[in-house]
């Protein structure tokens, strides 16, 4: 179950994406990615109240690579932009893991997953070209962080971790394949949303145990 309500933080998260969408377009490189970013930053903000502890050190991080993954593909530069957020995957798999059930928890959706995940990379093996390594590394890694995330005893990032694939994967169908109708709206409306539900999902978790130690 994951909670989603239109609070005052949620809606502050909303303003600043739609600042990006709306307004980026029509500005200079370097304002469109402080932009881009902002609303990582804001998520950063939120994680960073809970206090500073391991956990939080932990999505800190995930979100630093990912705001550098952000900058570098605004400015055009995929592989270095795509190996920042090869490293953020791979933070927030490893941060599923230190709330990891078992591998057999969910076990249908984690082998919808792991199909799914086989399918594109047969695609991108074929069409990707010289970029075939790596797309296909990177795969590997979303891979393990959804496989993490739908293991987690983290209510909600199986649901984060699935968006966040799904707009991976818009990125590569556009980029590779074919072009996708309005690619860019449906690409960062997902990316958003997916960031949004991973660190609410991690925060709460880190409140709900704050609480408990109260």
């Amino acid at each position: 179950v994951v909670n989603f309500s239109f609070d005052r933080k949620t809606i502050i998260f909303l303003l600043c994406c739609l600042c990006y969408l709306l307004v980026a377009p029509s500005t200079p490189l370097e304002f469109s990615a402080l932009l881009k970013i902002a609303p990582i930053l804001f998520l950063s903000v939120l994680a960073a109240r809970t206090g500073i502890n391991s956990t939080s050190v932990h999505l800190l991080s995930a979100l630093l690579f990912s705001m550098g993954g952000d900058v570098l593909l605004e400015m055009n530069l995929f592989v270095p932009g795509l190996s920042s957020f090869l490293l953020a995957q791979f933070l927030y798999g490893s941060l599923f893991l230190r709330y990891h059930s078992s591998w057999s928890a969910n076990y249908q959706r984690s082998l919808l997953l792991s199909c799914a995940s086989l399918v594109m990379a047969v695609i991108m093996w074929n069409y990707a070209g010289d970029m075939r390594l790596p797309v296909t590394a990177y795969l590997l890694v979303i891979t393990f962080m959804g496989l993490s995330g739908n293991t987690s005893t983290i209510k909600g990032v199986a649901l984060g971790a699935a968006v966040f694939i799904l707009s991976d994967s818009i990125i590569a169908i556009d980029r590779f394949v074919m072009a996708v109708p309005a690619a860019v709206s449906l690409i960062m409306i997902s990316y958003y949303l997916a960031q949004f539900l991973l660190v609410s999902a991690v925060v709460r978790e880190l409140e709900s145990k704050k609480r408990a130690q109260t």
